[in-house]
C-alpha cells in the first residue's frame, strides 16, 4: 500500500496540487492533500509549533495503514517535506522549488521578468504581508532541524524564479545522501508556473514510478 502526502506553499492551499491528481491516482492508493494552519479551510494559527504537529499527525495517521509513503512540496511546503524525512521515513521525496532559506520577495518584483508575471501580486497582496514575517520564522526554525536528506530525492527548480534562489536547491542537493539524487533546473520556468507545467508533471512521474 503506497500513500503520497503534499504540502503547499505560502499563502496557497492543497489546491497547488490538484493538476497532479490524475496522474498520482495512478500510482498511490491514498493522496494526503491538506490545507496546512493559516491556510485555506484550516484556522488553526500559522506558526512553527502547529505547522510541525499538524504534519506530523499526517504523517503518522498515514504510517498505520501504508507501508511506503512519498512525500511531494512545493516551495515552504519543500521544506516541510524536508523536515518529516528526518524525523520519520520517507520512501522518495520531491522538492518543487524549496525555499530553504532564500526569499527574496524584492528582487523578485525589482527583476524585468517578473512584470510580465502578475501572479506575484495575486499570490503577496498587501493585507497578507504579516504572514511573510511567520512564514521567514518558521522556514528557519525548520531548517535547523535537518542537516541530512535520507530518501531518494528530486529537486526542480525554474531558471526564471527569482523568488527562491538556485542556491536553495544546491543546498540542499548537497544534503542527500542516496545515490539517487537530481536537481534539474528548468528553463522558462518560473516560481508559480512550476505547478502547472506539463514538463515538472514528467519528471514528478518518472522518479515517482520507478
Amino acid at each position: 500500500m503506497r500513500a503520497v502526502i503534499c504540502f503547499h506553499g505560502l499563502l496557497s492551499t492543497k489546491a497547488d496540487f490538484t493538476y497532479l491528481f490524475p496522474m498520482l491516482n495512478q500510482m498511490y492508493d491514498k493522496i494526503a492533500c491538506y490545507d496546512l494552519p493559516g491556510h485555506g479551510y484550516n484556522t488553526q494559527k500559522f506558526n512553527t509549533e502547529n505547522v510541525k504537529r499538524f504534519v506530523i499527525e499526517i504523517y503518522d495517521s498515514l504510517a498505520i495503514t501504508y507501508e511506503q509513503i512519498d512525500i511531494i512540496g512545493y516551495s515552504m511546503g519543500g521544506i516541510i517535506a524536508a523536515f518529516i524525512q528526518s524525523i520519520r521515513p520517507v520512501h522518495r521525496l520531491v522538492l518543487l522549488a524549496p525555499s530553504y532559506r532564500y526569499l527574496n520577495l524584492k528582487n523578485y518584483h525589482l527583476h524585468p521578468k517578473a512584470k510580465s508575471n502578475t501572479s506575484i501580486a495575486k499570490a503577496f497582496p498587501k493585507k497578507n504581508y504579516f504572514h511573510i514575517f511567520r512564514f521567514a520564522k518558521i522556514i528557519s526554525d525548520l531548517s535547523d532541524e535537518f542537516h541530512i536528506i535520507y530518501p531518494d530525492t528530486l529537486i526542480l527548480w525554474g531558471t526564471d524564479d527569482y523568488l527562491v534562489k538556485e542556491e536553495s536547491g544546491i543546498l540542499l542537493y548537497q544534503m542527500i545522501r542516496s545515490h539517487n539524487r537530481q536537481f534539474i533546473k528548468l528553463r522558462d520556468h518560473n516560481h508559480f508556473n512550476i505547478l502547472r507545467s506539463p514538463t515538472v508533471a514528467q519528471y514528478i512521474f518518472s522518479f515517482l514510478m520507478v
